[in-house]
C-alpha cells in the first residue's frame, strides 16, 4: 500500500466515517487523529489493541511544540470484548467531541460469544456510534483481513458498510511474484 497517496479528509458531523484497510493504514489514521487532537478532546476507543502513543507524539511532533498538550486531549479506552466495546460506546458523551474507533470489528470476532449475539451487539454500539454522529465527527476503523476471511466476517462487516456515509476500501497491494534465474 503506497502510504503517500492515502489521505483521508476529516470526518464532519452528521455522518460515519468508515475506513476498511489492512494495519498499514494505521499511520495514516494516526495523523488524521494528531489533527483532531490539535483542534481540541478526541475520544478513542481502541477495539483491536493497535493504538500507539509514540506514533501519536510523532505525528505531533511534526505539527506543534505544544505536544504535552495535544496528547492531553486524546482520551483513549481500550475494548477487549464485544460487551466492552458496546459499554464504552454507552458511555461516551454526546457533547460533539470526535470519536474514533480503531479496529472495531476485532472485538466482535469472539468465537466464545454466539454469532446472533455478536451480531445484535454489533447494531446496538452502530446505533450509540449513529446517535453520537448526530452532533460528532465519527471515524471508524474495520481492519481488513487478508487471510481466512469468513462469512461470518461478511455478516459482521455488512452493518458496517450499510451505516456509513463515508467509505474508503483499501487493499494491500499484490506482491509481484519474480521468478529467480538459475544462473
Amino acid at each position: 500500500m503506497d502510504q503517500r497517496i492515502i489521505t483521508f479528509p476529516m470526518p464532519t458531523a452528521g455522518k460515519i466515517s468508515l475506513v476498511v484497510a489492512p494495519r498499514a493504514v494505521l499511520d495514516r489514521l494516526t495523523s488524521m487523529l494528531a489533527a483532531l487532537a490539535l483542534r481540541g478532546r478526541v475520544l478513542v476507543v481502541d477495539g483491536g489493541n493497535c493504538f500507539d502513543g509514540y506514533a501519536l507524539a510523532r505525528a505531533l511532533r511534526g505539527q506543534t511544540h505544544e505536544v504535552e498538550a495535544a496528547l492531553r486531549q486524546v482520551w483513549l479506552s481500550r475494548a477487549f470484548t464485544c460487551y466492552q466495546m458496546v459499554a464504552m460506546l454507552a458511555e461516551l458523551p454526546v457533547d460533539g467531541t470526535p470519536v474514533i474507533v480503531l479496529d472495531m470489528l476485532s472485538t466482535f470476532l469472539d468465537e466464545n460469544v454466539n454469532f446472533s449475539k455478536r451480531l445484535r451487539l454489533l447494531e446496538s454500539s452502530l446505533n450509540l456510534l449513529r446517535r453520537i454522529s448526530q452532533g460528532a465527527p465519527v471515524a471508524i476503523w474495520a481492519r481488513a483481513r487478508t487471510s481466512s476471511v469468513t462469512a461470518e466476517d461478511q455478516q459482521l462487516l455488512a452493518p458496517l458498510l450499510e451505516t456509513a456515509r463515508d467509505v474508503w476500501e483499501l487493499q494491500a497491494p499484490e506482491t509481484p511474484v519474480h521468478q529467480l534465474p538459475l544462473f
